[in-house]
């Protein structure tokens, strides 16, 4: 017992030691378990909604003059003179050309004197008539001489019908000697200068319309199918021009007329858009390029691209729970619209989904998510489209039958609200 109580101080010192030499090594070794922990990895999220999807698309075109008219010499003579500017605006009706009058003028006289003779004829004719129709009812006269009377008046009635109809020919010619423009247009330039000699038929310039002008392109078959409803009633649908330095024509559009038939050659459909050209900014033969904003795609939910995976079963996304913890869920895409894709099946409203850096998150590993609300679609000129003109719009749609053209297409692309809540 004393040997052990005569121990103690050294089993003491002993066991002191080994706490300072022991101590430190353990809490190296705690930080670097602490320096092994996995961070929580920061992801954005967004959650998604159920909407109506609509996107643009954009075709090459050429700029046409909806009409080009050749003003031409309807009688012959000399071209007298020009009445109007090469390459200004002139108004329908407005006189172009002066050809020489005084032969059509002789002519009327000479109609004129012509028509007075026959109508004096038939004057006489009349009185004849009448004088012959007495003594006929007083039995002085016989029907042979009656008959004759009647002929005679009918044939001086034909006379002035005639005359009438020569004078009137000549007056015709006459006011055609004063060319003018049969449209609201821009006057070419004079083919015939002063002084020529002209015959019926010959071109003395072109009128070309300007305002509206026309833009000509063609789209797939495809989007025909997709789109054509819309496209031909026009119903929420923005038609916008980009010049050819790539600038936005101030103007919107509207589609005039679409073609009926495929072109076999090319698989191709002519579709014509007019737009409003009263500071002649366009001129016909431009290649612009028109973009259709307002096409509806469907019902469906917008997933950016980098938020979808190739999972086990195929295109998947990652659905965060309400503890944030990521699961892979399967989808079915419809439509690709440039940065995102219509998803029509596999996602409810209010999910939320991994939008970014799923390349480094694990199914079932909890996360950090960052909230990340879809931006604003900015439009396509903030500011700068002004309403289409109403003259271009033969008719003005009230909202309900607007609606139910918007149901309508809906119904043709067969991507209702009901289908996707079906799939849903």
């Amino acid at each position: 017992m004393h040997h052990l109580r005569s121990a103690t101080p050294v089993t003491a010192l002993i066991l002191g030691w080994l706490l300072l030499v022991l101590l430190p090594g353990c809490a190296a070794e705690s930080e670097e378990e602490d320096e092994a922990a996995p961070e929580v990895v920061e992801v954005p999220v967004r959650s998604l909604e159920n909407e109506l999807v609509s996107i643009s698309r954009t075709y090459t075109a050429r700029t046409r003059s909806p009409r080009e008219v050749e003003v031409r010499a309807r009688v012959s003579g000399v071209l007298e003179s020009r009445r109007y500017e090469e390459g200004e605006q002139i108004e329908r009706g407005a006189e172009m050309f002066r050809i020489d009058p005084s032969p059509y003028a002789v002519r009327v006289r000479s109609g004129e004197a012509s028509l007075e003779r026959a109508e004096a004829e038939r004057r006489q004719a009349e009185r004849e008539w009448e004088r012959v129709l007495g003594l006929y009812e007083d039995n002085a006269a016989s029907g042979r001489e009656r008959d004759e009377a009647r002929s005679q008046l009918e044939l001086a009635e034909a006379e002035v019908a005639a005359a009438e109809a020569a004078l009137a020919e000549a007056r015709l010619d006459l006011d055609y000697t004063s060319v003018v423009s049969p449209l609201d247009g821009v006057g070419g330039l004079e083919e015939r200068p002063e002084g020529s000699l002209l015959e019926a038929g010959d071109l003395l310039a072109t009128v070309t319309q300007l305002d509206p002008i026309r833009a000509d392109f063609a789209i797939p078959e495809a989007h025909l199918a997709t789109y054509g409803p819309q496209i031909r009633s026009g119903v929420g649908l923005t038609v916008l021009l980009a010049l050819p330095d790539d600038a936005l024509y101030p103007h919107q559009g509207q589609i005039d007329v679409t073609e009926v038939s495929v072109d076999e050659a090319t698989g191709m459909v002519e579709v014509r858009a007019l737009f409003p050209n009263r500071d002649v900014q366009l001129l016909p033969g431009q290649f612009v390029r028109v973009t259709l904003s307002g096409l509806i795609a469907g019902h469906g939910k917008r997933v950016p691209h980098a938020a979808v995976v190739e999972g086990p079963e195929g295109t998947a996304v990652f659905v965060v729970d309400d503890d944030d913890v990521p699961h892979m869920r399967p989808i079915q895409i419809g439509m690709d619209l440039g940065e995102d894709f219509l998803v029509t099946g596999g996602l409810s409203d209010g999910d939320r989904i991994v939008i970014g850096g799923v390349a480094g998150i694990e199914e079932g590993t909890g996360i950090r998510p960052l909230d990340s609300p879809r931006a604003a679609e900015e439009p396509v000129a903030p500011g700068l489209l002004p309403e289409v003109s109403t003259d271009l719009l033969d008719e003005v749609m009230d909202p309900a039958t607007e609606q139910d053209a918007v149901d309508d297409i809906l119904d043709g692309i067969g991507n209702g609200p009901d289908r996707d809540r079906a799939s849903d």
